[in-house]
């Protein structure tokens, strides 16, 4: 039997339907972050299954959205496990950290499972005594269910090591691609994909030359809304991070700043994503005014719910290519969701299982119909069920995915995320400066973040 809370939830793939048809009658598109703040559900033993041996438990889960729990919740792992309650908690205002380290100075009893937080945060975590070795978990599942631990891909645990010492389970991960629109592509004479970042400039230009009034690359530059576009190419044009920070003054990194730098002068990006957010930025592509953005691969979902916004007649995908065209190259980056048990747990072992759960097959599959984003395991990630809802998952696409670096990651992404969202913001508005000279001026900043 399964409960629930009072308060439930919803679902992150009919929240984003309905807020997709709302806002886009008034010109808008927001994308939902998931749930409706903080909730609880319970996963209680179940049904008629007798109890099994053992002590009597209850283990407390935080996940960062509701989309990445298995749809059912659960109840398979509290069918299997009868002693066991699981109470789980939606904590989607991205500041787990802090509210673990006030719960603790508190004197409060933590959670036993940390769940998809980002793979970035987790040193914070490990720093902060919140999360111990998981060498000892990995090596018991190992060694107990090797069939399903051979599944994961050796970047599930390679995100969070430390030193050679894992730290947690990074099963999933979004990665960046560029939509774009089918029949402005088309007009304009273009063909993807494209070979360097150039022909992606090149191609800009094209519709520009196509739709004038248009908007041939949308963006998003309001301050706290982060800089994905640009330390997606940054990495994709091959410049070092020390880190969380870009060396902006590396050859690479000074063809990304001019790259934009030229796009603004030229009018390729819109002077006013100065206060765009994503919302604002999703809206211009999804309303046919833009031409490209640069998004994460789940924002497809979205996309694909939108009405009279079908894919591929209205929109596609292609790969950012991780070549610059002058002879430098990158690579591909994905952001990963981190699982793992806390320190302190009372029931560590059972907490443990919980990993397993997650990355079974069938969970990571069904959470994809949720919203979740591309998994770690071999067999969930060429499971043919996801053609129906990712018919835009294409092998090419998959190859990208699954040989992508983690993001470049440190305690201080934050403060350096803040100083690369003024530069970008300044190129965005408009700026005298070239590449070198806005390096020179940053460069200093980021180093001392």
């Amino acid at each position: 039997m399964i409960t629930r809370a009072t308060t439930r939830p919803r679902s992150p793939g009919r929240a984003r339907r309905r807020g997709l048809a709302l806002l886009l009658a008034v010109g808008l598109v927001f994308a939902a972050c998931g749930g409706d703040g903080d909730s609880t559900t319970t996963a209680a033993p179940g049904g008629d299954t007798t109890a099994a041996p053992g002590e009597e438990m209850t283990l407390t889960v935080w996940a960062s959205r509701e989309y990445y729990v298995p749809p059912d919740q659960f109840a398979s792992f509290t069918a299997e496990h009868p002693n066991v309650t699981v109470e789980f908690q939606i904590q989607s205002n991205d500041d787990m950290l802090q509210q673990l380290l006030r719960m603790r100075d508190a004197g409060q009893q933590l959670p036993d499972v940390l769940g998809a937080e980002d793979a970035f945060l987790i040193e914070a975590f490990v720093d902060a005594g919140l999360i111990e070795s998981h060498d000892e978990i990995a090596a018991d599942w190992q060694a107990e269910d090797p069939e399903q631990y051979d599944l994961l891909l050796p970047l599930a645990w390679d995100e969070t090591s430390l030193d050679g010492v894992k730290y947690g389970l990074s099963v999933t991960a979004n990665f960046d691609v560029l939509y774009y629109n089918s029949p402005w592509f088309e007009e304009a004479g273009l063909t993807p994909p494209f070979e360097t970042l150039d022909d992606v400039l090149e191609a800009m230009r094209a519709l520009k030359a196509a739709r004038p009034d248009g908007i041939p690359l949308t963006v998003q530059a309001q301050a706290g809304e982060g800089v994905t576009t640009l330390k997606t190419m940054l990495s994709a044009a091959g410049a070092p991070f020390e880190g969380a920070v870009p060396d902006l003054t590396s050859d690479a990194g000074v063809y990304v700043l001019d790259w934009f730098i030229q796009a603004s002068n030229e009018g390729l990006l819109p002077e006013e994503a100065i206060a765009w957010g994503e919302d604002l930025s999703r809206a211009a592509f999804v309303s046919g005014d833009a031409g490209l953005i640069l998004d994460g691969f789940t924002t497809a979902g979205d996309f694909n719910e939108a009405p009279d916004f079908d894919y591929p007649d209205q929109w596609n995908i292609t790969q950012v290519p991780t070549a610059t065209g002058t002879g430098s190259e990158g690579e591909a980056i994905s952001s990963a969701r981190t699982w793992a048990v806390l320190a302190g747990s009372e029931h560590p072992d059972e907490a443990a299982l919980i990993l397993r759960y997650i990355s079974e097959t069938e969970n990571l599959v069904a959470a994809v119909f949720e919203g979740s984003v591309p998994m770690r395991q071999t067999e969930a990630i060429n499971d043919p069920s996801l053609a129906e809802y990712w018919p835009f998952f294409t092998e090419e696409l998959k190859q990208v995915y699954l040989d992508s670096a983690p993001v470049p990651a440190g305690p201080n992404a934050g403060s350096v995320e803040e100083i690369l969202e003024q530069l970008f913001g300044e190129i965005v508005v408009g700026t005298d400066m070239t590449g070198a000279e806005l390096a020179a001026k940053y460069q200093p900043q980021l180093d001392e973040a």
